[in-house]
């Protein structure tokens, strides 16, 4: 069975992406950035929804890069014969 880019597989890749770096940068940004500097951690919707954001183009442009890449591989993989023909 080959391996086939789809469409799911840039979703996917998306999403997961995209909720890692939110918890990263939620993590650094508002517990320990925030918290060294005013003592408290920002759970305002502002300061959440900008995390989203910035998450949500991270998250796509990893995903792309991911779905990009996989298409040149399986594009290389079918104009390349195999090595061992068996």
């Amino acid at each position: 069975m080959k391996n086939k880019t789809t469409l799911s597989v840039f979703l996917l890749s998306t999403i997961y992406y995209g909720l890692c770096f939110f918890a990263f940068i939620f993590l650094v940004n508002n517990v320990i950035i925030e918290l060294l500097t005013s003592g408290h951690v920002d759970f305002s919707k502002k300061s959440l929804t900008y995390l989203s954001v910035v998450s949500l183009i991270i998250g796509l442009a990893s995903g792309a890069r991911i779905w990009f890449f996989a298409k040149l591989d399986e594009r290389k993989s079918r104009k390349v014969p195999p090595s061992d023909p068996e």
